[in-house]
């Protein structure tokens, strides 16, 4: 089955799940990851659903994470963790940090079951760092991109649409959810993912600058 030169979010995840029998999605929560699920489980999605819990994660967040596990009881929801504890690191080094807490488990993952595609929401309108984002980027594994078009208003009209729940902070600003430490609220103008990594000059935690590299 052939990707259309023209297709939907839903007509994409399709392709991805004919074309990719190990297919495997990751989620940090926002609310395009929120959107993504629900399109996928709609498509007839039943793999893997991966999310790593750093052990700085607001509260709220592993609410959410719960309860779509209990929302969605058709795929498999996988919850990953760092090896070691890091304490404090974050204040001296945050860069290692991410590295240990959140790149580092998923890279052991993906090295552990080597899926041949991911499917992940991240969206062009949502930094400029991901501002020439394609819809399948090539790679082991390739990274399939259903949601590139869409703004934070269509996400946020399907959302209503579909009755999804956003994150309990999404309504205080907080657009694009972190760990505690390093994620603050979004002010009127910024990009959704300005509030991610503040004054530390980044807006990634470097794990999509990785995966996709064959290993």
């Amino acid at each position: 089955m052939s990707l259309p030169s023209s297709t939907s979010p839903y007509q994409t995840v399709e392709w991805a799940i004919s074309t990719y029998h190990d297919l495997v999605m990751t989620t940090g929560l926002n609310l395009s990851g929120l959107v993504l699920l629900d399109i996928a489980v709609s498509a007839g999605y039943k793999g893997d659903v991966v999310f790593v819990n750093t052990s700085f994660h607001f509260p709220e967040t592993l609410e959410l994470w719960a309860n779509l596990q209990r929302k969605y009881p058709e795929p498999n929801f996988i919850t990953l963790e760092p090896e070691t504890e890091t304490g404090y690191l974050f204040e001296t080094d945050p860069v290692r940090c991410c590295q240990i807490n959140k790149v580092s488990p998923l890279d052991r993952y993906l090295a552990r079951t080597r899926p041949t595609a991911l499917l992940n929401a991240r969206t062009r309108e949502s930094s400029q760092t991901r501002s020439s984002l394609v819809l399948v980027e090539d790679g082991d594994p390739a990274r399939i991109n259903p949601l590139i078009e869409m703004t934070r208003k269509d996400l946020e009209v399907y959302s209503v649409e579909h009755s999804i729940d956003k994150h309990p902070l999404y309504e205080n600003g907080f657009l694009s959810m972190g760990c505690w430490p390093c994620t603050k609220a979004v002010r009127n103008g910024e990009d959704p993912r300005s509030g991610r990594f503040a004054g530390q000059g980044r807006t990634e935690c470097g794990m999509w600058g990785t995966i996709g590299i064959t290993r």
